[in-house]
């Protein structure tokens, strides 16, 4: 069990779990932000997900080594699993919509494009782009008008607002980015079979080989889906998953290096520190330190 990580069933400072897979949580950003002095300290919540709406104010995320600035108008989204804090200045108003991620994952079953775009952290600043920025306030408010209405269809007409939602969203960051979106669906569906697999079983060791054979594709094949949709190999992504992993540990444990090397499955601590010197270009020693 992972030692001094800081982890969630439910929000911020619950002690119980939250029911799934419908769980759907409204707050003002303040309600939360108040009681601790504005200070979120890095945590992660194990089913959830969250969307931030900021409309004015500043402050700060942090997600391990990283500090991103946040600057309203913005909106940030913390997928489940995923270390994170922040630090506010007093007079930010926004608020937070919270989720199972599994209610995303069943919106957009069929849309895996939106699906990998937007299970990531990101901030999204919107500065002066009010011609996206007002219509996702608009649903945002529709959404929060139907949770606390009694209407008919009230659970289908939240689904239908939330895909409107998030395929704004979508919209905004891959333009943001200025990334060619890939049409090729399938590769997409196997692309995330693969995240999701290594995510999985993190602290396996499992081959190239062994991840293409649970996807029923040659490992030069699911290496061509990498190169196209990320440009990296299979083995990078793999190494990737792995290294963040570690620093979540080395962040958030009392773990030693060896007991990180040896949880994450490396037999031999030393090629650990190598692989994470070549992967961050410090030692784990040194990471934990900054």
């Amino acid at each position: 069990m992972k030692k001094g990580l800081v982890q969630f069933g439910g929000l911020y400072g619950d002690t119980q779990s939250v029911v799934f897979p419908n769980f759907l949580h409204h707050e003002m950003l303040e309600t939360r932000s108040k009681i601790y002095d504005w200070e979120i300290k890095e945590h992660l919540h194990t089913e959830l997900f969250q969307v931030f709406f900021i409309d004015e104010g500043n402050g700060i995320l942090i997600s391990g080594e990283n500090e991103l600035k946040i600057e309203g108008p913005s909106i940030i989204l913390i997928p489940a699993n995923t270390v994170h804090g922040f630090v506010f200045q007093p007079k930010v108003i926004g608020e937070v919509i919270t989720f199972s991620e599994s209610f995303l994952e069943n919106i957009f079953k069929n849309s895996p494009k939106i699906l990998m775009e937007t299970m990531q952290l990101k901030i999204l600043n919107f500065g002066k782009e009010n011609s996206t920025f007002d219509p996702i306030i608009q649903y945002r408010k529709q959404i929060l008008n139907e949770l606390i209405d009694e209407n008919p269809e009230k659970r289908n007409v939240i689904q239908l607002l939330f895909q409107l939602l998030f395929i704004q969203i979508y919209r905004f960051s891959i333009l943001e980015k200025q990334e060619i979106s890939v049409s090729d669906n399938r590769m997409l569906n196997y692309f995330k079979a693969f995240q999701k697999n290594i995510k999985q079983t993190i602290t396996e060791t499992k081959s190239v080989e062994a991840y293409a054979k649970e996807l029923n594709i040659t490992a030069v094949h699911l290496n061509r889906i990498c190169q196209a949709i990320v440009k990296k190999s299979a083995l990078q992504i793999i190494h990737e998953y792995l290294i963040a992993e570690a620093k979540k540990y080395l962040l958030n444990t009392h773990y030693s290096i060896s007991e990180v090397s040896y949880f994450l499955n490396f037999k031999d601590p030393a090629y650990f520190t190598r692989l994470f010197k070549k992967q961050t270009g410090v030692s784990p020693s040194e990471f934990k330190k900054i």
